[in-house]
């Protein structure tokens, strides 16, 4: 909710926690619960301080509705799970836990002065420069369904944070030239037309000799070397060899959803249309006249093709349709109108500022409960799968019992109900034939020392005990064994500088022409197309990739000239330059303190990641393994 609320809000931007997310992907959990009382209010500790389900919850339950409303009906628990969303909102928790310990050593902490400051200046808190007052901020607040405590909490988090992290990089720097290469980098640029050539699969005279295969081989021995490869021992349950066991009943389904009716709740739903004009200071009161003159014709028959007619903004041709979240984006002005409109009202013009806006509430309704009957496969889902991971783990636990703290897996080959699986050497994320299909224990090899065993690796369909037995590094590979390789690329070498002599001539010809139409349609005869992007120095060119010299023929080419025939990569394009911006050395002194100051806050920001990864090694970190599931398992069936 923050972070939605601070879009504009540059000063108290927490990039870093965007950061810390996707670095943590690669963590894994430890389970110092595992065998054990737990807690069931207490979802991980760090050190003696305990993150409660409660705010886990809410915090992963305000994510997954943002990444909904974002994605609509893309989003899913497929893709919850592929994304990992549920670890990285409690490693996120974890991380903020650790900052504060270590900002709680060295005194730091939020003033009330501090709180009330960032308050008042806080851009969706002001209206004419000024504090909207705290009614109306505690009315703001309840739209992102939380209160002043929660969100007062979260803003003294904030504090403490950047409070830290200045005191963990006050001494860095960013030295002048890599200022200035960085400068130009972001801040060069041009609009490139390009045309694609293409490249024949014949070659009018190919010819190779093995030694010029060799050759070729030896020059570029980085192409051809084999990925790091792992081996392991598993032991692996799946939930499917256990339904037999299960003995669920309709009167557990019912006290599940007796007991947990907010996992159930439909939340409720707004589509809004704006018919949207925008104003002057010379014709506000005319286009206000013309909007009052609207209002009278208006009816839910007629508002889409009106607004087809006579909006400006950017959803005019969809009839004024923002949908179900769009619309939040609207002044505070117009989101007071729309929470007073009831379902399929017109309200009258509103003001912006920047012009008048008429909102219609095609769909409105309330949060509501959802009903048993179609909660229930939801319920058994939930209930199922919890379940069949409890009978899992019973039996898991038992086996790992035997062999926790050794290196021996041999002990649960005693138990005649388990086998050890050997593995074969695995890349990261490639699947275990005929156990899983998405890489999951796979990847675990690749967090884990030789020798070490692993309980519980979770996948889609059970839970595996794991060993790492081997590591084979990369190899160089022998010429024998990538010789058609070799030869592929020696091929598609000589087809780009073929092709590249070929069509010599094909800059001059769309040279000759004056306006775009010519050249479509001479590409057009050669079954080609213009193609065009911002380009900016440094980046790759589209699809068609990166290559050395590429920013020498954009920036310091004729402008509005195509180039010469140059190879990207594996392609062949032909370029030119429009509308080129290359900075100078006065624009970067005239820049250079606003954007030395924004360098350096991303320097800080990466370098505070690692400081704090650091930290993290060195505080017992535990998770209820057994909680975390359960709750993952039921907020995640929401999302089918």
């Amino acid at each position: 909710m923050l972070r939605t609320m601070r879009k504009d809000f540059k000063k108290y931007s927490w990039t870093l926690w965007l950061v810390i997310i996707v670095f943590l992907l690669g963590f894994s959990f430890t389970d110092i619960f595992t065998g054990g009382s737990a807690s069931e209010s207490v979802i991980a500790k760090v050190g003696a301080q305990e993150i409660n389900v409660e705010q886990y919850q809410k915090r992963l339950f305000q994510v997954l509705d943002n990444y909904k409303n974002q994605m609509k009906g893309n989003f899913n628990k497929e893709l919850i799970t592929q994304m990992r969303v549920p670890e990285q909102i409690l490693q996120n928790l974890i991380n903020s836990e650790i900052i504060q310990n270590e900002a709680k050593k060295l005194g730091l902490r939020a003033t009330k002065n501090e709180l009330k400051k960032m308050i008042v200046n806080f851009p969706a808190f002001q209206r004419d420069g000024e504090f909207v007052g705290i009614s109306e901020y505690k009315r703001y607040l309840a739209i992102y369904r939380t209160n002043a405590k929660d969100f007062e909490a979260d803003l003294k988090r904030d504090i403490v944070n950047d409070k830290l992290k200045e005191i963990v990089t006050a001494s860095m720097i960013v030295d002048n030239n890599t200022l200035r290469e960085t400068y130009k980098s972001e801040n060069d640029s041009a609009e490139v037309d390009y045309v694609k050539l293409k490249i024949t699969s014949e070659i009018s005279d190919f010819s190779a000799s093995d030694q010029e295969l060799q050759n070729y081989f030896e020059s570029n021995k980085k192409r051809f070397k084999t990925p790091e490869k792992r081996k392991g021992n598993i032991i692996v349950m799946k939930y499917d060899g256990f339904k037999k066991d299960l003995k669920l009943n309709e009167s557990d389904f019912h006290d599940y959803f007796r007991q947990n009716k907010e996992q159930f709740r439909i939340p409720e739903k707004t589509r809004i249309y704006r018919l949207f004009i925008n104003y002057t200071e010379d014709n506000r009161e005319e286009v206000l006249k013309n909007m009052e003159d609207l209002k009278i014709t208006l009816n839910t028959e007629n508002f889409e093709s009106t607004a087809r007619l006579n909006s400006t903004d950017i959803k005019k041709e969809n009839g004024g349709d923002w949908g179900y979240s769009e619309w939040k984006s609207f002044t505070s002005q117009e989101q007071s109108i729309i929470r007073s409109l009831k379902q399929s009202e017109i309200s009258d013009p509103v003001d912006t500022l920047s012009g008048f806006a008429i909102l219609f509430a095609k769909e409105k309704t309330s949060e509501m409960q959802e009903p048993y009957e179609t909660a229930k496969p939801k319920i058994v889902n939930i209930m199922e799968r919890e379940e069949l991971r409890n009978i899992v783990i019973t039996k898991l636990d038992k086996a790992y019992a035997k062999v926790k703290g050794s290196t021996d897996l041999s002990a649960i080959e005693k138990d005649k109900s388990l086998s050890i699986i050997e593995t074969g050497y695995l890349t990261s994320g490639e699947a275990v034939k005929d156990v899983e299909q998405f890489g999951y224990l796979s990847r675990k090899f690749f967090n884990m020392s030789e020798n070490e065993i692993s309980y519980p690796v979770e996948f889609m369909d059970g839970i595996a005990i794991v060993q790492l037995i081997s590591v084979k590094q990369p190899e160089n590979e022998l010429f024998e064994n990538v010789k058609e390789k070799v030869k592929a690329l020696v091929t598609a070498n000589k087809q780009i500088l073929e092709a590249i002599s070929k069509s010599g001539s094909f800059s001059s010809s769309l040279n000759k022409f004056s306006d775009k139409d010519q050249i479509e349609t001479f590409l057009k005869k050669n079954d080609m197309k213009l193609e065009s992007i911002d380009y900016k120095r440094g980046n790759e060119l589209a699809d068609l990739g990166k290559e050395d010299g590429l920013d020498t023929i954009i920036f310091n080419g004729e402008e509005g000239k195509f180039s010469k025939p140059i190879r990207i990569g594996d392609n062949i394009a032909i370029l030119r330059a429009k509308n080129i911006k290359v900075t100078s050395e006065t624009d970067f002194i005239r820049e250079k303190a606003g954007f030395y100051k924004k360098k350096l806050l991303e320097i800080k920001d990466n370098y505070f990641i690692s400081y704090i990864m650091g930290k993290r090694a060195k505080y017992q970190v535990g998770i209820n393994q057994k909680l975390y599931d359960k709750i993952r398992e039921s907020v995640v069936a929401r999302f089918n």
